[in-house]
């Protein structure tokens, strides 16, 4: 009987020391995606979240490096790859700091979601919050890479909020958390149309974040597959 205890015991912690294990290697994973709060409540309770394909109002952020292209054919590709990784991890912190969900990096640009897993009625305004937070931080970080002999970037930034279909997508031996639909390509579009150092934002995320930054009308974008021109706004952040 003690001995058969005693097994029971080495078996239950080695299984805990297992499942803590996995908890782990799940949290970095999530980690480098979604904020704390969002891996720690999946972790928990991961059957909160409605994963496999649903709709839902999100807001998109789309940020992009200008004249990136140009810079990477005439500096060395470690020193293009270090610039990146020091831009990534700024921009990818501030993302996570005002509770967005890294979607991918896309070459020189990335993609974020705010509203997805969890969504909350300020999603548009920390989406916004989060874009302008990124250009002062380009601000700065120009400087640093400045004095580490790099050359300064400029960055243009696009918002939309709207329905889009969230969950896991992909093949079965590979998928990925993200979203897809017209609120998706319209945020691109507009961050396609934002000069270095612009923030566009749709004419639905700026009446969702009223008053929180000055805002210029512009003219109206066409965009393809939509018949009424997209009305824009660029966000003063200086």
């Amino acid at each position: 009987s003690a001995v058969a205890a005693q097994t029971a015991v080495t078996v239950e912690t080695v299984k805990a020391h297992k499942r803590l294990a996995r908890e782990e290697v799940a949290r970095a994973n999530y980690s480098r995606f979604m904020p704390e709060y969002v891996v720690k409540q999946l972790l928990e309770n991961p059957d909160s979240f409605r994963l496999g394909g649903i709709n839902q109002t999100i807001t998109v952020l789309f940020a992009d490096i200008r004249g990136f292209t140009t810079l990477s054919e005439h500096e060395n590709p470690e020193k293009v790859v270090r610039l990146l990784n020091r831009y990534f991890t700024a921009m990818s912190e501030i993302i996570f700091e005002f509770g967005g969900t890294l979607d991918k990096y896309i070459g020189d640009g990335l993609m974020a979601i705010f509203g997805a897993p969890t969504a909350t009625p300020d999603d548009p305004k920390h989406a916004l919050q989060s874009a302008v937070a990124m250009q002062k931080r380009l601000l700065i970080l120009n400087k640093e890479l400045r004095d580490d002999g790099f050359p300064e970037v400029q960055m243009g930034i696009g918002l939309h909020t709207g329905e889009a279909t969230i969950g896991y997508i992909g093949s079965e031996k590979r998928s990925e958390y993200t979203a897809i639909g017209d609120t998706v390509n319209l945020a691109a579009r507009l961050e396609a149309n934002a000069l270095g150092g612009q923030i566009l934002i749709s004419d639905t995320t700026a009446k969702l974040c009223e008053n929180l930054f000055p805002m210029i009308a512009h003219k109206p974008l066409t965009v393809k597959n939509r018949l009424q021109p997209v009305s824009l706004f660029e966000v003063e952040w200086i």
